[in-house]
């Protein structure tokens, strides 16, 4: 099913893939790998003749209009198509052995893969961007939030770099889904090899870059489609995720993010005009709930009726389509907000002394431990008090630890004035960036995307005719 036009403008050569097009010229892509295979096997066609074959194989406008239309057998209509367009002798080597699935499940899967490939690049840019802003950001002083509520101090930059290996995790699910459906099915009848060898079935998947379904039954196993969708739908959840994120740092109660606005072109409300609304965030947010909706159509279509029945056919028609290119464009999305994101630094930093001190607690339990007299149920008592009284008070805790003789007396060899200082907290805020392969002495070099980090390049790919 195609993108509404304002979302499939976006993503060209996604919607190529699975148009009309892209779905029977990858179908006549099967036909001409077989006959290729033939003739490797035994010389016949031979190179006049598949020649013609690959004349009648090619599709006009006029020939897509007829073939999409919605009634009786497509793969038989095309399959009568080409063989009019050859003499009876090479007209009948198109098909020979091959079921009406062996075609569409093949393609299908070349489909896929070609897929796969503009969301790898896709995510691989968006990783690239989400760097760029973790090192740029790697110092800036941002309050970290549980549950809603204030914990300790961490940067903004961590909470990036966070993103950051999540959407690598990302490019590693769509790896393993290539993997999983880099395979054909061209053995005919319930997957039996009845009329066709299995060698020219290997022969001819192998010229497309896939191998066969080891054990198939009428059509290529469709566990194999329902995990390829379900960790699509996990790569979906990671951008919902990042763009969930940034709806609530951007509440004007936080203030501390804005999405980026074109005050010429955007307008956050149509009846109040002071408004700028995450809604590219919450765009991304309303699309993986497609994805997710994909991901219980295929696991429905993996329950098939013994060697197979058709229930799965009308669904994919939706799934794949929508599944590629709502991810393909949220992930667009996704690296345009967090390219042009707008980052207060001062309302982060006010931000964190809005618990008057309150997120300095942790620190001044773990002195009042390192003095050693008192357990830690009594120093977690003796901190709570008084730092939810500064909070409920409105006095600043850093005060009113100072007047308390029990805190001050069990500090150990800790001063009063240290325990309320940030920096304490980013000691080694490092960690986390190395450990994501993101180095943060490279943060001078921020604003230049080709040099962050070494992830610039896509992997080689087996070619999908």
């Amino acid at each position: 099913m195609p993108l509404p036009a304002r979302y499939s403008a976006e993503v060209p050569e996604t919607e190529e893939i699975w148009s009309p097009s892209g779905y029977f010229q990858t179908q006549t892509s099967i036909w001409l790998a077989e006959c290729e295979a033939l003739q490797e096997i035994n010389g016949r066609p031979d190179s006049d003749e598949l020649a013609q074959i690959r004349d009648a194989l090619r599709l006009s406008p006029v020939d897509l209009v007829e073939l999409n239309r919605a009634e009786g057998h497509e793969t038989n209509r095309l399959l009568r198509l080409v063989q009019s367009r050859l003499p009876v002798h090479l007209g009948n080597v198109i098909h020979r052995g091959n079921t009406s699935s062996d075609v569409l499940d093949t393609a299908l899967s070349l489909q896929i893969l070609r897929s796969l490939d503009i969301a790898t690049r896709d995510f691989e840019h968006l990783a690239r961007v989400a760097a760029s802003l973790a090192l740029q950001h790697a110092d800036t002083l941002q309050i970290a939030r549980t549950h809603g509520q204030h914990a300790i101090p961490h940067t903004f930059g961590r909470q990036v770099a966070g993103w950051y290996a999540e959407i690598e995790r990302c490019i590693e699910r769509i790896d393993r889904a290539r993997q999983v459906i880099s395979v054909g099915k061209l053995s005919g009848e319930v997957g039996t090899n009845v009329f066709i060898s299995a060698e020219l079935e290997e022969r001819a998947l192998a010229r497309l870059g896939l191998r066969p379904d080891p054990a198939p039954t009428q059509i290529i196993s469709r566990d194999r489609h329902a995990e390829v969708v379900s960790l699509m739908g996990v790569n979906a959840a990671t951008l919902s995720r990042i763009a969930t994120n940034i709806s609530l740092l951007g509440m004007t109660e936080l203030g501390e993010v804005r999405e980026p606005f074109d005050p010429e072109s955007q307008q956050g409300s149509s009846a109040m005009p002071h408004k700028r609304n995450t809604e590219l965030s919450e765009r991304v947010r309303g699309l993986s709930r497609r994805i997710w909706s994909a991901v219980q159509e295929e696991l429905s279509a993996s329950v098939l009726w013994l060697e197979r029945d058709i229930s799965h056919s009308s669904t994919e028609r939706f799934t794949f389509p929508d599944t590629f290119g709502c991810l393909s464009y949220s992930a667009r999305l996704t690296a345009r907000i967090l390219g042009g994101i707008v980052v207060n630094t001062e309302q982060m930093r006010a931000n964190t002394e809005r618990t008057l001190g309150g997120i300095y607690a942790a620190r001044l339990l773990n002195s009042i431990l390192d003095g050693g007299e008192i357990s830690r149920t009594e120093a977690y008592e003796l901190v709570k008090t008084v730092a939810q009284k500064a909070i409920d008070s409105g006095t600043p805790l850093s005060e009113l630890a100072t007047a308390d003789p029990d805190v001050v007396r069990r500090l150990g060899d800790t001063k009063i004035g240290d325990v309320f200082r940030p920096d304490f907290y980013l000691r080694n805020i490092g960690t986390s960036f190395e450990r994501a392969g993101l180095q943060t002495g490279d943060r001078g070099r921020a604003g230049s995307l080709g040099a962050l980090p070494a992830r610039g390049t896509s992997r080689p790919r087996e070619p999908h005719r």
